[in-house]
């Protein structure tokens, strides 16, 4: 009974359980892990700074733009949306949101699925269309999620993806990420035209 533990074990012949690798893998990490091995490596050329367009879900007429950065990491393609919207009342004050998530090419379709990274209270998915010509310019998706108000509406939105370029100025890009009206001359009529099919249905995902 005084023996050291190792020896110990031993004497009386327990056998220590051997883990597996595929045992050290969680489930989650099983299934993120299998989505990258089947992602296309044409994810790659989508790497990137874009301009996010969508229908706001908490102020509704209005279009969002948020800044959103493509890139690869290691064995994965990651990306990362920043939004702000402005404060009624409070001029030049805004709420700022930071998302971060993972993007996937499977069967001609670009999946992102991200959690807003401040709060960690929302979990909202991308899908776009890819460009099939020789530069992106526009990509046109879906979006799904939440409304960040105390209601937390589920909602869908029609999404434009606008590419800046794989190098920019994140200072000067980012004075673009706010709240817009339909009317605004900064809203052209390509994007506008893009987005028009949308309706936002409370409660429901509802795509007119």
């Amino acid at each position: 009974m005084y023996l050291p533990r190792e020896q110990f074990i031993t004497l009386i012949g327990v056998k220590s359980k051997k883990i597996k690798p595929s045992d050290e893998m969680a489930a989650p990490q099983r299934m993120l892990d299998h989505l990258r091995r089947q992602s296309s490596s044409q994810l790659k050329a989508y790497c990137g700074y874009y301009y996010e367009y969508y229908y706001a879900m908490t102020e509704p007429g209005c279009i969002l733009c948020s800044l959103v950065q493509i890139r690869e990491e290691g064995q994965h393609f990651v990306y990362e949306r920043n939004e702000r919207i402005q404060i009624g009342g409070a001029e030049g004050t805004f709420e700022r949101y930071r998302y971060v998530g993972v993007s996937y090419y499977l069967q001609d379709r670009l999946f992102l699925l991200d959690y807003e990274s401040l709060t960690s209270n929302e979990i909202s998915q991308t899908i776009l269309i890819p460009n099939y010509k020789s530069r992106i310019i526009r990509l046109n998706g879906l979006k799904m999620g939440v409304s960040a108000a105390d209601h937390r509406t589920p909602a869908c939105s029609r999404v434009v993806w606008e590419y800046l370029g794989r190098e920019i100025n994140r200072v000067n890009a980012y004075r673009k990420v706010r709240l817009y009206r339909m009317d605004d001359p900064s809203i052209d009529e390509d994007l506008r035209g893009r987005l028009a099919q949308t309706k936002i249905v409370d409660g429901l995902f509802g795509i007119a």
